[in-house]
């Protein structure tokens, strides 16, 4: 919930001060440009005019509680924040012309145009947003949710998750499902499993939170599986029997229902959440700018450098340039890594023949002067070079600048639920594990250690350092293999 309201609370600010700049445009277009009625005002008075708009924005949009769910609000609520908003928008900004004494206080086309047609393009605007939300579309940082609950419990707990823009329920498991419903349809969503194969659905599929509905004869036996969830890096929301109990003597008592501080109700249940961490959506914004900026800088960078070593690249390993390969990213979603090509053509397939060289305690394969790495191949690895095409993953979202690396389908495969912590934040080109040794590092659950290390002490700081130390190690030449 707390990043639903961040999120959207950064889409409200986002809308609104977009609104405000369409508005400002049309009505200098309008007034100004075709009929000509706004004086022409020198770039100073128009620079001082504009500052003070964007403090009078602030100002009032920071008056309004923007927790309300914005899906849920009706036209009238609508409309009616809509005037509030453009009513203190226009006092602030009348109080800021009058002190200063601003010359483009003379124009009141100007003034009072910016207001009028602030409201109905605001109104519009929160309109397709909150149609874009109820849609269903993807958000980047939609969550994967799963549900194990029971048949009379799940369906009004699903209505729920499906009211909330923020969460997509992929699927449940039904602690009184027989064999034959695994595959049926509640509210939508398919059955994946039942009570004695819960586990095994929930290390195999991609998912960020999971919530928890049983009564209290069925909750018990849920302590190995809470411990389990909880190593793996996922967010559980599970109810707790006796507030259930509370809440019928309440209704039965004509009390008013109330879910106890700090937790929610969902589905006429109330829940308490496990968290496994918790950055703060800013910081998460923050770090997805700089991965964006970084990504841009390092895709022009990267075009002249693929350029030059793409020649005997090619002349010595005759085929594709680039090497495409399926990874598992965050929480365990599937996406298509690029790197460039530093190996023969039938690296896969020699891979099996030299499992038993492995040097690697674990499930990550390394070993000293691989046959399947060509001369050049070496260079590239030694330099990073082969990393280069990544940054376009980082452009699209799949992977992050600093992180932890993203294990092949067939090590996830094999992996234990803890080791399923690692995944639980968006894999990076580089990381902790890069800059501690990388190759030099030869037993995976050292490289699991970091990696929960960096994911537990997370912070925008902790990312810059990595990066300057990266650049360190790429140039020295440590630990590439």
């Amino acid at each position: 919930m707390r990043n639903r309201q961040q999120l959207q609370y950064m889409l409200a600010f986002g809308v609104d001060l977009l609104s405000l700049a369409i508005s400002t445009v049309l009505v200098k277009l309008l007034f100004g440009t075709i009929l000509r009625l706004i004086p022409a005002y020198t770039v100073s008075d128009y620079v001082q005019f504009y500052s003070m708009l964007a403090v009078a924005f602030l100002i009032a949009f920071s008056c309004f509680n923007q927790n309300v769910d914005l899906v849920r609000r009706d036209m009238k609520s609508e409309l009616l924040r809509v005037v509030e908003y453009n009513t203190i928008l226009a006092a602030v900004l009348a109080i800021l012309l009058i002190v200063t004494k601003a010359s483009v206080a003379d124009s009141r086309y100007l003034y009072l145009g910016i207001f009028l047609v602030n409201a109905a393009v605001t109104t519009a605007a929160r309109g397709i947003l909150r149609a874009y939300l109820r849609s269903g579309h993807s958000l980047p940082m939609k969550k994967l949710v799963g549900v194990l609950s029971t048949r009379d419990r799940v369906e009004p707990l699903v209505r729920d998750l499906h009211r909330d823009w923020s969460k997509n329920v992929i699927g449940m498991a039904l602690v009184d499902a027989e064999q034959q419903d695994i595959g049926t349809l509640v509210e939508g969503v398919p059955v994946k499993a039942r009570f004695e194969d819960f586990m095994e659905w929930v290390r195999r599929d991609a998912l960020d939170e999971i919530y928890i509905s049983l009564p209290g004869d069925t909750s018990e036996s849920l302590m190995g599986y809470l411990t389990e969830m909880e190593s793996m890096g996922l967010d559980i929301h599970f109810n707790i029997p006796q507030l259930d109990r509370l809440r019928e003597m309440q209704n039965r008592t004509g009390l008013p229902p109330r879910a106890p501080s700090g937790m929610v109700t969902v589905g006429g249940v109330s829940m308490i959440t496990v968290e496994s961490v918790q950055y703060s959506m800013r910081d998460l914004m923050l770090k997805r700018a700089m991965d964006l900026a970084g990504a841009l800088v390092g895709c022009l960078i990267s075009v002249p450098i693929i350029a030059v070593v793409a020649i005997p690249l090619k002349l010595e390993s005759p085929g594709p340039l680039f090497f495409r390969q399926q990874r598992v990213g965050l929480n365990g979603r599937i996406f298509n890594m690029y790197k460039l090509r530093s190996m023969y053509v039938d690296a896969e397939e020699r891979k099996k023949e030299l499992m038993d060289r492995n040097e690697m305690n674990g499930l990550m394969f390394k070993m000293e002067n691989d046959p399947r790495i060509t001369r050049v191949g070496r260079f590239i690895r030694r330099t990073s070079i082969d990393e280069l095409p990544q940054f376009f993953n980082v452009l699209k979202g799949d992977m992050s600048l600093v992180g932890t690396r993203p294990p092949t389908v067939d090590e996830y495969r094999q992996y234990e639920s803890h080791h399923k912590r690692r995944l639980s934040m968006k894999p990076g080109i580089t990381g902790l594990w890069q800059v501690s040794g990388r190759s030099d590092i030869e037993n995976f659950e050292d490289v699991v250690k970091l990696d929960v290390q960096y994911i537990d002490h997370w912070s925008l700081g902790l990312d810059l350092k990595l990066l300057c130390k990266t650049v360190a190690v790429v140039f020295a030449g440590r630990g590439a293999r």
